[in-house]
């Protein structure tokens, strides 16, 4: 399932934190209409440069670009150094 919200938290070294939350899903429509719209140039790449061999990777970009998308979900990324922290959180 594609990730709807993300959910960022910035502390700095003072104890103070500072929380937003990131619908996430705008750019997901953003990013799939464009992908939507670049579909028969990258279908045009692939069938011109199929003999020499890039074109078989090119069609592999949209599953793969998909497979990437789909598996965001519940991820977490965690940065400490000694001053702050960033955290992040894909649900």
């Amino acid at each position: 399932m594609l990730p709807m919200i993300m959910k960022m938290r910035i502390a700095g070294e003072s104890g103070k934190s500072f929380r937003l939350f990131f619908p996430v899903i705008l750019v997901w429509i953003l990013l799939f209409a464009l992908l939507l719209a670049l579909l028969p140039l990258i279908l045009l790449a692939a069938v011109l440069t199929c003999p020499w061999g890039p074109g078989f990777r090119l069609l592999a970009v949209y599953p793969l670009l998909v497979a990437v998308l789909f598996n965001l979900s519940g991820l977490h990324i965690d940065v400490r150094d000694a001053r702050q922290q960033i955290y992040l959180h894909f649900s």
